[in-house]
């Protein structure tokens, strides 16, 4: 009886390349994003590969995925800039190595006075993006809450996203501004490049760091390429078993006309679905099997269907996913919004 259960391979070598690639080509310290489980590759292997190629600073979303790092023994000195809000609860406790975000005023005011060290603390500044920051007219003010307590502060941040290049170019100077209207020598950090604005704005060298999401991992935008960057993650297993329907009228739950079968009815099972992350919306997208593209014709919680010739054979090994970007033009779907969600039982190997 056949296992072939998928798995995510994740490349050691493309990780680091991407790694050693971005800090060249932009002459600048990298500040990787690992939240969702470092976009679905696995947060402690993720962690550990970079930290061992010298990357001693990382940001998640929340709280639960910083400490998720912190798992990792070895991880001694690294540094985690939390980008969400932290509970006023978890400040009593908080780890020396985690950085939070002052994301209003009032967070700030508030960590201060509960004793947050100022070298824990990020400002993140909002030019109108209106999901988190201070608000860019509260600077002065802000200003005078620096100045009267001479604070110094791990960093200050702000977001650069789905902005044309000269608005975002426009953004760029305004934030440099505001750090040298607050003080540059109160932040050890500044950024603001994600993925994107690296692809449009480059460093100019006035940050301390770039902010590398998807493009750490080789992950591209539709419609704009990184040169050079090399994708980590391929899903891939093996075809579990091979059924010929001929005279049947279903294919698991659904009939053969409704899951577009036509002709050779030999369908190949494979062992992934929706209860690994592995979503109902990829039906009638394509796999790779030997070389060859596959239609994926149904769905089910654990199992996927593959309508398959006679050159395909049991134990043959299938790519899901094996072109992210036409996922995009298929689907209208971001690649990241699908691998994000891919379950913890299958099993992450580095390769």
């Amino acid at each position: 009886m056949s296992s072939n259960p998928f798995y995510i391979e994740i490349s050691k070598e493309n990780l680091i390349y991407n790694n050693n690639y971005l800090q060249k080509t932009y002459n600048s310290k990298l500040l990787p994003v690992l939240k969702a489980n470092a976009y679905g590759h696995d947060i402690n292997i993720v962690s550990s590969i970079l930290y061992e190629s010298g990357v001693k600073e990382f940001a998640v979303a929340r709280l639960c995925e910083g400490y998720k790092i912190l798992e990792n023994e070895n991880l001694k000195d690294c540094k985690i800039l939390i980008f969400e809000t932290v509970d006023q609860e978890d400040y009593p406790n908080l780890d020396s190595r985690i950085i939070l975000s002052a994301n209003t005023f009032e967070d700030l005011k508030n960590m201060v006075e509960k004793g947050v060290p100022t070298e824990q603390i990020q400002i993140k500044i909002d030019f109108g993006f209106g999901r988190n920051g201070i608000f860019f007219q509260e600077v002065e003010e802000l200003k005078e809450y620096i100045e009267k307590y001479d604070l110094k502060f791990s960093g200050i941040y702000s977001h650069l996203y789905a902005l044309e290049k000269d608005e975002g170019a426009e953004v760029i100077e305004e934030f440099k501004k505001v750090i040298l209207f607050l003080g540059k020598d109160r932040f050890q950090m500044t950024h603001i490049q994600n993925s994107e604005g690296i692809y449009l704005h480059g460093n100019s060298n006035f940050f301390t760091h770039i902010r590398p999401g998807i493009y750490i991992y080789g992950i591209q935008e539709p419609g704009i390429h990184m040169e050079n960057i090399k994708q980590v993650l391929t899903l891939k297993g093996k075809i579990d078993s091979i059924r010929q329907l001929k005279n049947k009228k279903y294919l698991a739950y659904s009939t053969k006309e409704s899951t577009k079968i036509v002709g050779d009815e030999n369908i190949a099972k494979i062992k992934i679905g929706y209860g690994d992350g592995f979503l109902k919306l990829n039906t009638f997208t394509q796999c790779v099997i030997n070389g060859k593209k596959f239609i994926i014709n149904s769905i089910t919680m654990d199992n996927s269907f593959i309508q398959v010739d006679e050159s395909v054979k049991i134990g043959d090994e299938v790519i899901l996913y094996p072109d992210f970007n036409d996922v995009f033009f298929k689907l209208n779907v971001h690649i990241v919004e699908l691998i994000c969600l891919l379950s913890p039982r299958l099993k992450r190997v580095i390769v």
